[in-house]
């Protein structure tokens, strides 16, 4: 197919937006302030209206009515609020329509998954780096990436993976691999992130979060991190799309040094990131998600 040779040439590719880039460089630093990224958020008035949407729902506003965003970033916190704003800013920026994929539906896959890859990342026994640790997050939301990249950008070969998958009765994921196994859309995302000149840890998190032993090794901690959050979404139903994921969540666990103990409470948070991912996206509440059919992020005129 050679999408990623043609990557290069598309002129109106969409850019990491700048407010995601001042708040990931706050982050690294490790001196950012809550009134620095208050001031970030305040030159853009629909983030700002957004981060005081958010701040001011059941899931924050039990100590009285927020009204500024300084007060936001006290009241919720300086990496959440962050988080926010790269999620936010990253949805604003990717929004679209498509007969083919459920834009609500894969962003809140993403969002859901960014939650829990950084929850992940605190409760593995594994140790990580400083860069891993500043860009799970990010690498988390992006992972999928490639698809919107297929979706826009290269629909006609985006639309052969998909009707192979609906006839064949397969999986995205095992459509993908038979049809284009070199240019999947991990491998896709992770070049749209080198155009980027996003870390080497989130580019390596996308490239391999369906094949984390593949991973360099001072760089595998953020790929089985990224991995079994989306194991887990896809073989859950929690935001899921892209079809059933094969393996053992034994073995990924064990990876990373978590005990099975600490899933039950892992998947209730994600829950409530589900819920959370309806608020930033400011879509009506879904109804309770069911057991995934391989083909539910598919619009139904497939």
């Amino acid at each position: 197919m050679n999408i990623i040779g043609r990557l290069n040439s598309i002129t109106n590719l969409p850019t990491l937006p700048e407010v995601v880039q001042k708040v990931q460089r706050m982050v690294f630093s490790g001196d950012g302030s809550a009134q620095g990224l208050a001031k970030i958020v305040e030159q853009d008035p629909s983030l700002a209206a957004k981060i005081l949407q958010v701040a001011n729902s059941g899931f924050y506003a039990a100590g009285g009515r927020i009204t500024s965003v300084p007060m936001a970033v006290t009241r919720i916190g300086f990496n959440e609020i962050g988080q926010i704003v790269v999620a936010a800013s990253v949805v604003k920026n990717f929004s679209s329509t498509s007969n083919l994929l459920d834009y609500k539906q894969f962003w809140r896959h993403a969002l859901t998954a960014a939650h829990m890859a950084f929850t992940c990342s605190r409760i593995s026994g594994v140790s990580m780096t400083k860069e891993e640790r500043d860009m799970v997050y990010l690498a988390g939301l992006l992972h999928d990436i490639g698809i919107l990249i297929y979706d826009q950008f290269f629909h006609e070969e985006f639309e052969e993976i998909a009707l192979y998958a609906a006839d064949k009765g397969i999986s995205y994921l095992e459509a993908e691999s038979a049809i284009a196994p070199k240019e999947t859309h991990a491998a896709l995302g992770a070049a749209l992130l080198e155009m980027w000149k996003v870390g080497s840890a989130a580019i390596d998190g996308v490239r391999f979060h369906h094949a984390p032993e593949r991973a360099p090794d001072k760089q595998k901690s953020i790929s089985f991190t990224i991995h079994l959050s989306e194991y887990i979404l896809c073989n859950s139903g929690l935001g899921s799309f892209e079809g059933l994921m094969r393996g053992q969540s034994g073995n990924i666990l064990a990876q990373l040094k978590i005990e099975p103990d600490k899933l039950p409470a892992f998947l209730r948070s994600a829950q409530t990131e589900v819920d959370k991912s309806d608020l930033i996206l400011a879509i009506e509440k879904p109804a309770p998600p069911e057991r995934p059919r391989g083909h539910d992020w598919l619009l139904r005129s497939v």
